[in-house]
């Protein structure tokens, strides 16, 4: 065979090598693209479904309209008729009471600005006393207290009234009431589930807004 004829079968050959490598490349190519395309698709999908979980309210929760974040003075009663027992919105003081848990009650215009914040403050009713149902929400409570969360724990109590006879709370009409801003759930047991379930979905979420 003539050097020509040789170098003719190489070069052929060579070129079907590169050919081959050329196909096994783009081979590889398309299943990268797809593999990355199944991995987009997968990254907003749980996206969407974490997004659509989180915007889905907690069974018996309320949603109530905004009545405002104006400041009064410490001290002064809300001048407006709260949308809600207890209250998720509307004036307050300029201070906010010390995270944690409280044996006795605090004014609404105070603990309003704690929303605010971003806390979840649960209220417990019980005129007879229910010495069970407060144990169970400081076994709730007291995790989320130790990691410094935005929780307060305290009573209602519809018969609390200052120096001058002013009634400071209202009959909230439930056993216990978990509230946000703008949000409160109703319960006449203990759940513990649907508890955290509320304050994971609103606790640290701030609300401020101009003027507040």
């Amino acid at each position: 065979m003539s050097k020509t004829g040789k170098l003719t079968k190489g070069t052929a050959a060579s070129a079907r090598r590169r050919k081959g490598r050329s196909t096994s490349n783009q081979r590889q190519l398309q299943w990268l693209l797809i593999g990355a395309a199944i991995l987009f698709i997968g990254v907003i999908a749980i996206i969407i479904y974490v997004n659509i979980r989180g915007a889905q309210p907690v069974a018996g929760e309320t949603g109530l309209n905004s009545q405002g974040n104006n400041h009064i003075e410490t001290g002064q009663l809300s001048p407006i008729t709260y949308n809600s027992t207890p209250p998720t919105s509307g004036p307050h003081y300029n201070s906010i009471a010390s995270w944690g848990i409280y044996e006795e009650p605090l004014p609404y215009e105070l603990l309003l600005h704690n929303l605010e914040d971003g806390g979840v403050v649960i209220y417990y009713q019980c005129p007879e006393g229910c010495p069970e149902t407060v144990e169970a929400l400081k076994e709730i409570v007291t995790p989320y207290r130790d990691r410094d969360r935005h929780l307060v724990l305290l009573p209602n109590d519809p018969t609390w009234t200052d120096a001058i006879g002013r009634t400071l709370h209202k009959d909230m009409e439930a056993k216990i009431a978990v509230t946000a801003w703008q949000q409160i759930l109703k319960l006449e047991e203990v759940d513990a589930d649907r508890i955290r379930a509320f304050i994971e979905r609103y606790e640290g979420r701030d609300h401020h807004v101009a003027g507040g």
